[in-house]
């Protein structure tokens, strides 16, 4: 027990040696026999074909739709931020926020609606805009998938996957939402149904939200409101089926900035980021006899962003910026499950993606010298920009008898990238080709018991900013570089799994090894101007990190206590100097107690008490100066649920419930003692 006394990876350990002894005296005294849901759930990410989390190569969850219900946030990433591994952050907009999986940014991060990736041209990476009232089920792989999920997924991959139709000829709901934080609400109906071979859904949201009030005042901007819409069309022949699926989101939204040293005033707003798309999608099941199943795909998807910012400085300077962006995005998807050998299914695919950013940017730029009058410059930019990535991939399972399963893929990428036209700079492009590997081995020695190795190479194409566009943003001139290489990363994971009557165990140790971090260097120049910086090839990443998920029922009680956590040590290695200050917490979990139970034979009710906690998290640059900080912290909330039958859902979430004042790395300060509550009619 000496390592109990360590800090947090010994605790981390403890907990690992802990629910492994429980399950041992589990197995020993013949319980264990039942399934529990959580590790039985079918998934597709990980292998491409329909597999339960317990017999999974890859570290993979899920969010099902009753806890999409219990959740009450108008926020996707907020549905996620209990996953091991998985954190969120908003950098200042509490209405589009990103996520980080195993402390890589959501740039590295592929986020898929529907299998079709989101994708983004900022440097912040892909925020999650999606009502989730329209999601039936939200996947995640932690760690490279880029052989089965493509590019940018380094730390990982978030599929959404979003809701078909009804199963009677006309039902539907109606939800309403209030939050007490924000004064805000959040309302969503719902029709749906289905007729013969038809089915079909209509999903209407509509959300606005104020200021956020926390334990030391309202900050102040912080408001956002969204509205959506969303359709689903699906016929089904036989073993076919076809759905067309349209979604529009809309964001208005402000940053919550406070003015930095050296500036009288500062300020960004966010006054419209739009997403619509439109796909069409095809299902065959064993429609060939040598094939198992058939999936095909054809998107299109338009992103327009309106970004503002003003600043002034102590010494007059004034700086003022505004960018229009519209992003258009189309693609192909094919995959298909093959019986080509009786070793096992293997898995091949296609996809094209064909991703073109138009841009619009003025800067404002006001000089108080010379005397008296000053000199005011006002420039005006334009861009076309283009990446097409097509990329082939294909992987093998072999049953290596009935307990053991090898996989091993491939995918094989060709990029191009080229600056179409500019106003101001002359016209370049960027290729790259790039085969990526993985190779995973699952043993079963018991049906409690499933152990996993995991080899795994992840691949980030730079975006069209970094390669190709300048940009002026709070005083700083960032500059792309066509000379940029792609990010790489290789993961190595050994996980075990545990499913008992009393006991579910889910735990994962791994290390990534990452080259070729896209990172910002000075530039100098800009005299008495913006400070000018550029991107370039400098960085390295190494990380080695314990997952847990673990529950444990107490039948006494008809409840379980439950632990959902991660440890991390980052390090960054600049070149010239290294820190494990990368703005990634050590710790980050949740631990509480959850009980359910019967209040009449059609009310069913359940209280969950929970603590949510970070520990501290810092940042250093190239020169071992510190760039930013946030305390650890751990808040108490609470959720009261009530449901009759299907037709009647309330639910009631406390939030923070002693007052405490905390800002999570990343994100602005969270709320203070609050609640939403949220109430949801089935018909």
């Amino acid at each position: 027990m000496a390592m109990c006394e360590t800090r947090e990876w010994g605790l981390a350990l403890c907990l690992v040696a802990a629910g492994a002894s429980v399950a041992h005296a589990e197995a020993a005294t013949g319980e264990g026999d039942s399934e529990p849901a959580s590790l039985d759930t079918l998934v597709v990410l990980g292998t491409g074909s329909e597999v339960s989390i317990f017999d999974n190569p890859a570290s993979v969850s899920t969010v099902e739709a009753d806890d999409l219900r219990r959740n009450a946030s108008s926020s996707v990433a907020d549905q996620l931020r209990d996953v091991p591994g998985v954190k969120v952050f908003d950098d200042g907009t509490a209405g589009m926020k990103r996520i980080m999986i195993r402390g890589e940014t959501s740039r590295r991060v592929t986020v898929q609606v529907d299998g079709h990736a989101l994708t983004d041209h900022s440097p912040y990476g892909t925020p999650l805009l999606i009502d989730p009232s329209t999601i039936e089920r939200i996947e995640v792989v932690r760690g490279p998938s880029s052989v089965l999920s493509g590019s940018n997924a380094i730390g990982g991959v978030v599929n959404i996957i979003t809701r078909r139709g009804g199963e009677r000829p006309l039902e539907g709901s109606l939800s309403a939402t209030g939050y007490s934080a924000t004064d805000g609400f959040r309302t969503t109906a719902n029709l749906q149904g289905a007729l013969g071979a038809v089915d079909w859904r209509l999903t209407a949201g509509l959300g606005d939200e104020d200021d956020r009030r926390t334990p030391d005042g309202r900050l102040r901007p912080s408001s956002h409101a969204q509205d959506q819409l969303s359709a689903h069309l699906g016929y089904t022949a036989g073993n076919h089926y076809w759905a067309l699926k349209a979604d529009q989101y809309r964001l208005e939204a402000d940053v919550y900035n406070p003015v930095p040293e050296g500036f009288d005033a500062f300020s960004i707003r966010l006054p419209q980021r739009d997403l619509r798309k439109v796909g069409l999608f095809y299902e065959g099941d064993s429609p060939l006899p040598w094939v198992e199943s058939l999936e095909a795909s054809l998107y299109h998807q338009t992103i327009d962003r309106l970004f503002e910012n003003q600043a002034a400085m102590s010494n007059g300077m004034e700086i003022g910026g505004t960018s229009d962006d519209r992003q258009t995005t189309y693609g192909l998807d094919v995959q298909a499950d093959l019986r080509v050998a009786d070793v096992g299914n293997t898995v091949i695919g296609v996809e094209y993606e064909n991703d073109a950013l138009d841009t619009d940017k003025t800067s404002d730029v006001f000089m108080p010298f010379p005397p008296p009058n000053g000199q005011r410059t006002v420039t005006s930019t334009a861009d076309e920009a283009r990446i097409e990535t097509l990329s082939g991939y294909a992987q093998q399972a072999w049953e290596l008898g009935e307990a053991t399963t090898l996989y091993f893929g491939g995918r094989v990428y060709a990029v191009e990238a080229e600056l179409e036209a500019s106003a101001d700079k002359a016209l370049q492009d960027n290729t790259d080709e790039r085969v990526l590997g993985s190779l995973s081995l699952v043993h079963r020695p018991s049906e409690a018991w499933s152990l996993r190795a995991n080899l795994a190479q992840g691949y980030s194409y730079p975006t069209l900013q970094q390669l190709f566009l300048t940009t002026t943003a709070g005083g700083i001139t960032i500059i792309g570089n066509s000379d940029l290489s792609p990010e790489t990363a290789e993961t190595l994971e050994l996980g075990a799994r545990y499913r008992g009557d009393r006991v579910t165990l889910d735990a994962t140790l791994f290390h990534t090894r990452a080259e070729d971090y896209i990172g910002e260097e000075d530039l100098g120049g800009g005299g008495s101007g913006p400070s000018q910086r550029g991107y370039v090839n400098v960085h390295e990443a190494r990380t080695t990190g314990l997952e847990l998920l673990a529950e444990y029922g107490l039948p006494a009680w008809d409840a379980s206590l439950y632990l959902n956590g991660s440890v991390l040590r980052r390090e960054f290695d600049y070149g010239s100097s290294s820190t494990t200050d990368s703005g990634t917490p050590r710790f980050a979990g949740r631990v509480g107690i959850r009980h359910d139970w019967a209040v009449t034979p059609v009310t069913q009710a359940e209280i969950d008490l929970f603590v949510r906690a970070e520990s501290e998290a810092k940042q250093r640059d190239a020169e071992g100066e510190l760039t930013s900080r946030a305390a650890g912290y751990g808040t108490v909330n609470a959720y009261l649920g009530l449901s009759h039958g299907a037709r009647f859902d309330v639910g009631l979430n406390l939030n923070n419930l002693f007052d405490k004042a905390y800002q999570p790395y990343g994100e602005i300060p969270g709320e203070g003692r609050s609640a939403s509550l949220t109430g949801t009619l089935h018909f």
